[in-house]
């Protein structure tokens, strides 16, 4: 077999053969070397593969949207941004608040107190992007005059009742005022608002009153419901108890704070089924209907109160704020 053959095209390099023979004489030994060189393939030169161009996530444009354009005095505004947002604040009536990050969106909610003056007025919300720009919406709401009842109250006070002492009128409503000004930079409450309740509506927000036949004059702070002595009392969302302790006027109190500004009251209590610093979640129990403070007889006052501003609390339930 040839050699070329029995080494392979690629596995002999060179052969080499010595032989001799002498002229006439005995044969010389013949010697046959083989020497194997393996070819080197050559060097393979390796393709670079290009780093993957980084593509930048787009940023979602922001979009105002607002529950409403028209508020009755005692209505609430919810003010959403959605889209790439950093910050933001919203101004509505002379009062600006910043948004907080909800489940979908920023958000504040804007209540129109009683006295809030009617007209045509904007909402303007200036943001804070991610590349640090600045964007301003403005949008305008008209403000509609609400026609208050007037309920006459006949009360009888006791001598040295504390409901009469100014000193003490004076540190519930500072208590309150402090606490209603919570501005808690996390949403806790969520889905629709409930009835706090099981009972008859026996007052309404913002209603003025007259006692004892005196001059009419104020505004209700919340929402009456008449209810059995001992009646449960839930939370009507989620959120935290901040007060839950005896008052002068309100009686036995809790108050959460739903975060974001919003806060609910619980007045008149018998008896507490929470304490404060605790967390709750909408329809939890966290009292019982009374008669303390000042009470002609067995109810639940309960208020709703936006960044301070006392509001109709019927409207987080029927959902004619829009929300």
């Amino acid at each position: 077999m040839p050699l070329r053959s029995r080494f392979g095209l690629f596995g002999l390099a060179v052969i080499l053969l010595i032989a001799g023979c002498a002229d006439g004489g005995d044969a010389q030994s013949r010697s046959i070397q083989v020497r194997l060189v393996t070819p080197v393939p050559p060097t393979a030169t390796a393709t670079p593969v290009p780093e993957p161009t980084a593509t930048a996530t787009p940023v979602e444009e922001p979009e105002l949207v607002l529950s409403a354009t028209e508020l009755f005095q005692g209505g609430t505004l919810l003010v959403s941004i959605t889209g790439g947002v950093e910050a933001g604040t919203a101004e509505f009536l002379g009062r600006t608040y910043g948004l907080i990050q909800g489940a979908r969106s920023k958000y504040t909610l804007l209540g129109v107190g009683v006295a809030d003056p009617t007209g045509v007025y904007p909402v303007t919300v200036t943001l804070v992007l991610p590349d640090g720009s600045t964007r301003t919406f403005a949008r305008d709401i008209t403000v509609l005059p609400t026609e208050w009842t007037v309920d006459y109250i006949e009360f009888v006070a006791s001598e040295g009742d504390p409901i009469l002492d100014p000193q003490a009128r004076a540190d519930e409503a500072a208590l309150l005022a402090e606490t209603l000004a919570l501005e808690t930079l996390e949403k806790l409450w969520a889905g629709a608002w409930l009835q706090p309740v099981q009972g008859v509506l026996s007052g309404r927000f913002g209603e003025q009153r007259s006692f004892n036949g005196g001059p009419v004059g104020g505004h209700h702070g919340g929402t009456d419901y008449a209810a059995d002595e001992g009646a449960p009392v839930i939370a009507t969302s989620g959120g935290r108890v901040v007060v839950a302790r005896q008052l002068a006027v309100r009686g036995n109190m809790v108050i959460i704070d739903h975060g974001g500004g919003v806060l609910s009251g619980y007045a008149h209590l018998s008896t507490f089924a929470v304490a404060e610093g605790q967390l709750v979640d909408a329809g939890q129990l966290i009292a019982f209907v009374g008669s303390t403070g000042l009470s002609t007889g067995a109810h639940l006052h309960w208020e709703m109160s936006v960044h301070g501003i006392l509001v109709d609390g019927l409207r987080f339930i029927d959902g004619s704020n829009g929300f």
